[in-house]
């Protein structure tokens, strides 16, 4: 098994792609919607810690995703 294989690292790569192009998006849309008064300030002001969680949960689900690919 080699220590570093490139597709593999190509992968999450593209995981970690995905997830920041997500949170980008979801903040542009949250900040477009206060500033029309859609919503109230103090959900886009709840939003970083629910970027935080889901950074959080991608980790959790790429430690799993590795653990079951190499076991």
């Amino acid at each position: 098994m080699p220590m570093f294989d490139i597709p593999d690292l190509k992968d999450l790569t593209y995981k970690i792609a995905i997830v920041f192009g997500v949170i980008i998006v979801i903040y542009g849309v949250l900040w477009l919607l206060v500033n029309l008064g859609v919503i109230p300030a103090l959900i886009a002001a709840v939003f970083p810690q629910i970027v935080l969680i889901i950074i959080g949960l991608f980790i959790i689900y790429t430690a799993i995703d590795r653990r079951n690919k190499y076991y």
